[in-house]
């Protein structure tokens, strides 16, 4: 009788659970932003190029200054890896932040960008930014070609990748829409779209391909203060809306009847959480490239962490995207040196084992 009281009280375990998820959020907090340091001076002083600490530290402190430290370790520092880390751990929390979202509306844990469309989209859309880009150049340098189109890039990416998710949300539709079509739909959308992009890089040349194809691997490469200056608009402008919806990502995850008995607008809200989650993954790939995986690791390990709870997720779940992408890159940049393996290769090789593994236990 004791078992069957407690089990009729839905509030009871979580009262009951709640210090010790709260115990689990601070210390996962604590450790993850530990490591997220870690990984950032890892970046800092491992490359093509190792820099011992001192080195590091004199530029870091001398900011261009010759006077204090030395030229070189500054250039390196200031103008390379510094704006890396910085772009790189952004992307990831963007990544981490759509992942999340996706995974609560759809109640879906194998949901994340790629899911909805959004990476095919803006995939889509920057090739055909490459391919405006070179008519209208006509026959000069094929490589400032390129460069013409990468001052345009984000903004046309974040473009694809909203158009990509507003057509899947009204595909999805009939009489409102569901996860079970939304995930079919974006499946669909995202297959035809990558077709697409294929296609037309197909009849490139040569020299426009190699650029497009850096890009369509998800890379940090050649990342600046221009590329971070033009990302964190998009990260204030998502953070600020992000607040207002958690309640109801809460909510939708209970399954909507019950979310609409509760009081919640469960189209509005879903509609809503879909575009905050296509702004912040459109606009991390519009910078770095379609980086895979990334939201579908992050999300799920930051459940195992601290529960169901999206408040709570979108503690730990941000870090643990900076840490991913940061430690992807610094393997890129390690295993080939000179060369380096651009983040999406390497995302992707941790990302479908675990996939695969996360598809296994679901079946």
């Amino acid at each position: 009788m004791t078992f069957s009281a407690r089990a009729a009280t839905p509030t009871s375990p979580h009262a009951a659970g709640s210090a010790p998820v709260k115990d689990r959020l601070r210390l996962g907090f604590a450790v993850l932003l530990g490591l997220v340091v870690l990984a950032a001076l890892a970046n800092l002083l491992f490359g093509a190029v190792t820099l011992s600490p001192s080195r590091v530290w004199l530029a870091l402190i001398g900011s261009g200054d010759s006077a204090v430290g030395d030229p070189v370790a500054q250039d390196i520092v200031w103008n390379l890896r510094l704006p890396r880390l910085l772009v790189g751990a952004l992307v990831g929390v963007h990544f981490a932040i759509a992942g999340s979202l996706l995974q609560a509306v759809m109640r879906n844990p194998l949901a994340d960008s790629g899911v909805m469309g959004i990476n095919a989209g803006a995939s889509l859309a920057a090739v055909l930014a490459f391919a405006a880009a070179e008519r209208l150049a006509g026959d000069g340098n094929p490589y400032l070609r390129a460069a013409l189109s990468l001052d345009w890039l984000p903004l046309v990416a974040c473009g694809g990748g909203l158009a990509a998710a507003a057509v899947v949300y009204r595909l999805s539709w009939n009489r409102g829409s569901t996860p079970v079509r939304l995930v079919l739909c974006g499946i669909a959308v995202a297959g035809l779209l990558n077709a697409l992009a294929t296609g037309v890089l197909a009849g490139w040349a040569q020299a426009t391909t190699e650029t497009v194809l850096a890009w369509l691997s998800g890379s940090l490469y050649g990342r600046d203060w221009t590329h971070l200056t033009a990302l964190l608009p998009w990260t204030m402008a998502s953070l600020v809306l992000l607040p207002l919806l958690v309640r109801g990502a809460n909510l939708l995850q209970l399954g909507d009847e019950v979310a609409a008995t509760l009081g919640l607008g469960v189209e509005g809200s879903r509609f809503a959480l879909l575009l905050v989650a296509v702004l912040f993954a459109a606009s991390a790939v519009g910078i770095a490239g379609p980086v895979g995986f990334v939201g579908l690791i992050v999300a799920h390990v930051a459940r195992l962490m601290v529960g169901p709870d999206l408040k709570r997720q979108l503690i730990v779940s941000p870090l643990c995207g900076a840490l991913l992408v940061l430690v992807s890159d610094l393997v890129g940049r390690l295993v080939l040196v000179p060369a380096e393996l651009p983040i999406g290769v390497v995302t992707s090789l941790l990302g479908v084992p675990f996939f695969l593994a996360l598809l296994a236990r679901r079946l």
